[in-house]
């Protein structure tokens, strides 16, 4: 039996967005709630890396000396004021940390992976451990040469004085020069500075779990920012459904 084309079709077959004529669809909570950590996820991220890759420049301009006080003029305090080698180290730490962060808090994985590779290595080339030489064979012992004889000296027989002590102060008549003030203590110049060494394994673990939880606790934080964007998201006629699904 022929249809007519141009007939009009039945209200149930069309789909409800086209029989409601509503082209926004439909709110869906649990989705809005992802949307809105996914955007915040992708808001926080890029603050941390810009700070992790700030701080890896700043480490790598103290380690060749930028902003480095000379001893001469830090006085007694020198000994107690870390050197530029060690704050270049702690700098680098730091970056280090945030790039876990953004690494944790972006969406895109390869991303924040990258960015920890960029960021974490050492500021020196770490030399490999020098091999120790191999001990050489013992050589018999040689018996001991015989000792020369000791011949004692005569004690001098002196008769006794009992004014020797009077013409010994006669003679000295300065004895408090001995004991004059003594010379000021001169410190011996400082050695070449050695740099620090990396981050152990148990630092190394403690930079990524705190980076870790810094990283969504800073996405939390930006919480009402993600859903700022969700709630345009869904004005604009945008599926919360299909947002951060893959995350």
């Amino acid at each position: 039996m022929a249809t007519n084309p141009f007939s009009k079709k039945p209200e149930d077959d069309r789909p409800k967005i086209w029989a409601t004529g509503n082209q926004r669809p439909p709110f869906n909570l649990p989705a809005f709630g992802r949307a809105s950590l996914f955007f915040a996820r992708e808001g926080v991220a890029p603050l941390h890396a810009w700070v992790a890759r700030t701080g890896r420049r700043v480490a790598l301009n103290v380690r060749d000396g930028a902003g480095r006080i000379p001893e001469a003029k830090l006085g007694r305090v020198a000994p107690y004021v870390p050197s530029h080698l060690r704050v270049a180290m702690w700098i680098k730490n730091l970056a280090a940390v945030h790039a876990h962060a953004s690494a944790s808090a972006d969406p895109d994985v390869r991303r924040g992976n990258a960015l920890v590779a960029a960021i974490e290595p050492h500021l020196w080339e770490v030399d490999a451990a020098p091999v120790a030489p191999s001990p050489e064979p013992l050589s018999k012992p040689e018996p001991p040469a015989e000792p020369a004889p000791v011949v004692l000296a005569e004690p001098e027989v002196r008769p006794y004085d009992p004014l020797a002590s009077i013409r010994a102060d006669l003679r000295d008549p300065a004895p408090a020069a001995k004991t004059a003030a003594k010379p000021a203590r001169v410190r011996p110049p400082a050695g070449p500075q050695v740099p620090p060494l990396p981050p152990g394994p148990i630092a190394g673990m403690a930079i990524q779990i705190i980076g870790y939880a810094i990283g969504w606790a800073s996405a939390f934080v930006a919480l009402p920012y993600g859903l700022i964007r969700s709630l345009w998201a869904h004005a604009k006629g945008q599926d919360l459904r299909k947002i951060g699904a893959e995350d």
